[in-house]
């Protein structure tokens, strides 16, 4: 396990077969900030459009 923490993948044999392999996590992204995320997302301009059945069983159409 301290191989593993410390970054080295680790395979694990019974009867000289290796069976799981443990590797510590990948990071895929490390985002901080604000804006980190502009023009990676996109946001219909309906997006904030009640549905017509929502809308009229609230009497707003």
């Amino acid at each position: 396990m301290k191989q593993v923490i410390g970054g080295r993948p680790v395979v694990i044999s019974k009867a000289g077969e290796p069976v799981p392999r443990a590797a510590p996590p990948r990071v895929l992204v490390h985002r901080e900030g604000r804006g980190s995320l502009r023009g990676r997302i996109r946001i219909p301009a309906t997006f904030d459009d009640p549905r017509a059945g929502i809308a009229e069983a609230f009497g707003m159409r």
